[in-house]
Formats: structure tokens, C-alpha cells, sequence
């Protein structure tokens, strides 16, 4: 039996990834087929005959998370007889965490997470060379695209600029952290797939940075983050290829050969100057500047009725649409109503759990964070160069989503909310892992010292 359970969680761990590379490359187009909602179903029935429940309680991540959950549930059961499916459906903002629960409880040793890094290598070699496509695609032809027939509004493709900032930060970090060592053999075919991904990586970024200024955040501060920390072996290929990425970049642009136009905006320089003066606070774009405004007025009024108000403890729940309860300045189409959230997964919790919850999710990503880079400084100070790239890899793909959740709709739905759990259950079963076998190395250099000094003495005497 425990055999036959291994083969099956073995398989769930496949489909898991399969669903998780339909998100990074469809985005919403994937996320209506319901895949992720049937493999998390299928997961917790396996898990539940496994005898790995006691797992929750052994790590604090996952306790957290727990705790998360057990509050949202409250905060969710009252709405369902009011609310019916948007309860159940704003409700995966702590219900996908499930998924980091069967990852943590599934992935047990190295091989595993050697195995699922390796899948993600091989998925890279044709992810990057298209995602400039499936970018331009879902930004600025949707409309041209085939729908899905159940959800009218949702193309088969339809990926946002901010999903793939994470993905592609995430990406570049990963081939610079673990170079492929078939590189040094000098097969051609290789040298060309490096080239055309590093083209692919290239003409994303510009279409982030373009159509999203959370994205480009969140594309730039992990690999600046890796710059500083790995200043002398990755920082100086970061810099080299950031000058001949912008240097592709602006040709591109300046080539005007296409011309699309996104809410507004034009792949175009200007726009781009416009974006990151946006960032630095130097905007000149009407455009630009009544979307800050319209997201921070909206903040203001979840802090001023949650923090400082009547909704103190238990938030607005989840089911109420909190665009038009909160009424934000700015709102007047059906589909931005539709959104329901207040483009802040931080905000979300906020006011649909209160400050119980709020504290408690907070807590869970801090304690996450803090192990991460506990279990990195010990691989370093250790030798270990796979541990620690896998902390700071994880690192930056945890940082990368959590900044993209801090200006978009991303925590709250599938093609965002699903990756994010799984980081953290990835996260938590390679700290797991890792701290496993540093466990068993102690204890076989403690019975190699204990036996040492028998072995010299017994020479002594020969």
C-alpha cells in the first residue's frame, strides 16, 4: 500500500506540474478549464489516507497557513447562504493554500525536488521562445481570439503582463542560478536554443514593462536582489545581459514594426519612459497617474473601515463584491466591476478577514521568508551550491508573486493564486528536505569522530 500510494502521489506531482506550465503559458484561457480545482481534489483525497496529516503541526509555515485557513473558513460559511458561489469562489484566496499542504506532504527527498527542477529546465526551452507571442497575443488581440464556449469573455489564450513578469524573472534567475551543463559539451543546438530564449526573455520584458508597472516591479527587484547577493559569479552576466537586452529593446522599438495599442497605451519608447517615470515618481501620463490614484483611495477606505473601523475583526467576508460595496472612484464598466477585488491580494485579506487575518498572513510569509534565507546562509556557509541556489530561487519566485499580488488581481484566482500556493509548499518541502539530510550528515561526521579515536588507538597498540 505505501508503495502504490507513493506511485500516486508520484503522479499527482506530474499532473500538478502540467497544470502549473497551462497557467504560465494561457493564463485565464487555462484557469476555465478547471484543471488545477480537479488535481487539488484529487490531491486531498489522496493525502487524507496517507497519514501525513500530522504534517500541518510540524512545520510553522504550514501551521500558519492553517490558522489561515480555519479563519477564512469562518469567514466564509456565514456568506454561502447569501452569496452561494462567489462565497465558494473568493474563498480560494485561503483554499488553494491546500496545495502547498500536499506539496510539502508529497515531496520528501531530493530526488523529487532534483526531478521537478529538471522538468522545469526542459519546459523553459520552448516556454521562453514563445511567451513574447503568447504576451503580444493576450495584450493586444484578444478580441480577434476564439472564446471559450462556457465563458464568453475568456480566450483560449489570455495571459497578463503582470503573470508573466513573475514567470520571466523567475525564468531568467533559474538558467543563471543553474547553468545547463550540456552548455560546456559546445553542441550548437543548445548555443541556438540559449540565444533564441535570451531574444524570447528580451521581448517580454519590454511588453511588461510596457503594459504594467506592478509587473515590471516584479520582474526587476528579484533579479536585482540576485545581482547583490551574487555579485561576483551572477551579478556581472545580469548586468552584461540587462546592456544588450536594452540595447534590443530599444532597436525593437524604434523598428516600429508593429503598432498596438493596450487600454490606452502604445508599444512604443515614450510609453516606456512614461511607465518608469511612474515608477520613480517623475510621471508626466494623465493615464498613468489616475490609476495610482484610483488604486490608493480604494486602499485608504479598506484601511479606514477594517483598521479604524467597524469591520476591525471580521473584515466583509468572503462573497460580497467589494468593488461595488466599496464603491471606488473610477469604476464604470461591467468587467472592471466584475473584478471584484481591490487589485491588492494584501488589500483582499485585509478586508475580507480583518486584522486577525491580516496578522496571520502576514506571519505566514514573513516565517517563510526568514527560513529561506536561514536555510541559504547555512547551505552557503555549508558548501552546498544546489541548496543554496534552491532557497534563493524560490526566494525570488516568492517575491516576484508577491509583488505582482501587491498591484494586480493575482492571489485571487488560478493562474496566480495556485502558483503562489505551490511556491510556498515547494518552499517548505525543500527547507524540509534540505534540513533532513543536514540532520543525517551531522549525525554520520559525529559517529565518524566517535569511531576515530578507536581506530588510532588500536593502531597505536598494532
Amino acid at each position: 500500500m505505501p508503495l502504490m500510494q507513493r506511485s500516486l502521489q508520484g503522479l499527482w506531482l506530474k499532473a500538478l506540474l502540467f497544470a502549473l506550465f497551462g497557467y504560465a503559458l494561457l493564463g485565464k484561457g487555462f484557469a476555465y478549464l478547471f484543471v488545477g480545482e480537479l488535481i487539488l481534489v484529487l490531491g486531498f483525497l489522496l493525502f487524507l489516507p496517507s497519514m501525513r496529516v500530522m504534517v500541518v503541526f510540524s512545520d510553522s509555515v504550514l501551521l500558519l497557513w492553517a490558522m489561515f485557513a480555519i479563519w477564512g473558513f469562518c469567514r466564509t460559511v456565514p456568506f454561502i447562504s447569501k452569496y452561494h458561489f462567489d462565497a465558494l469562489r473568493d474563498a480560494v484566496l485561503w483554499g488553494y493554500g491546500t496545495f502547498a499542504l500536499l506539496i510539502a506532504a508529497f515531496v520528501n527527498n531530493s530526488s523529487q525536488i532534483s526531478r521537478a527542477l529538471n522538468c522545469y529546465r526542459k519546459f523553459l526551452h520552448w516556454y521562453l521562445p514563445v511567451l513574447p507571442a503568447v504576451v503580444l497575443l493576450s495584450a493586444g488581440f484578444r478580441d480577434r481570439m476564439p472564446t471559450l464556449p462556457w465563458a464568453p469573455d475568456v480566450t483560449i489564450i489570455y495571459l497578463k503582463s503582470g503573470d508573466a513578469a513573475v514567470h520571466l524573472a523567475a525564468a531568467g534567475l533559474f538558467l543563471l542560478i543553474f547553468p545547463d551543463r550540456q552548455l560546456r559539451s559546445g553542441k550548437q543546438g543548445v548555443s541556438i536554443y540559449r540565444l533564441v530564449g535570451f531574444l524570447g526573455w528580451s521581448l517580454t520584458a519590454v511588453a511588461v514593462l510596457i503594459t504594467t508597472r506592478g509587473g515590471f516591479m516584479a520582474m526587476m527587484v528579484p533579479i536585482i536582489l540576485v545581482s547583490i547577493l551574487k555579485a561576483q559569479k551572477i551579478g556581472w552576466k545580469i548586468a552584461a545581459f540587462g546592456v544588450i537586452a536594452t540595447f534590443l529593446a530599444l532597436m525593437f522599438l524604434e523598428a516600429n514594426l508593429i503598432t498596438i495599442r493596450v487600454k490606452g497605451r502604445t508599444f512604443s519608447p515614450d510609453q516606456v519612459m512614461n511607465n518608469i517615470g511612474s515608477i520613480t515618481g517623475n510621471n508626466s501620463s494623465e493615464d498613468l497617474q489616475d490609476t495610482a490614484t484610483w488604486r490608493m483611495v480604494w486602499w485608504k477606505h479598506i484601511v479606514d473601515y477594517t483598521v479604524w473601523g467597524p469591520y476591525f475583526w471580521t473584515g466583509k467576508g468572503f462573497g460580497v463584491n467589494l468593488t461595488l460595496q466599496d464603491g471606488p472612484p473610477g469604476v464604470v464598466s461591467k468587467e472592471e466591476a466584475a473584478l471584484r477585488s481591490p487589485h491588492n491580494g494584501n488589500m483582499t485579506v485585509l478586508a475580507r478577514t480583518g486584522v486577525p487575518g491580516a496578522i496571520i498572513w502576514v506571519a505566514l510569509n514573513f516565517v517563510f521568508v526568514f527560513r529561506l534565507l536561514k536555510a541559504y546562509r547555512l547551505a552557503n556557509r555549508s558548501g552546498s551550491r544546489f541548496w543554496s541556489g534552491v532557497n534563493l530561487w524560490i526566494l525570488c519566485y516568492w517575491l516576484g508573486a508577491f509583488i505582482d499580488m501587491s498591484f494586480d488581481v493575482y492571489l485571487e484566482g488560478p493562474q496566480g493564486g495556485i502558483w503562489f500556493w505551490s511556491i510556498i509548499g515547494f518552499g517548505v518541502a525543500v527547507l524540509r528536505v534540505q534540513a533532513s539530510e543536514a540532520r543525517r550528515s551531522l549525525a554520520q561526521s559525529r559517529i565518524q569522530a566517535a569511531q576515530t579515536p578507536d581506530l588510532e588507538l588500536s593502531s597505536a597498540h598494532a
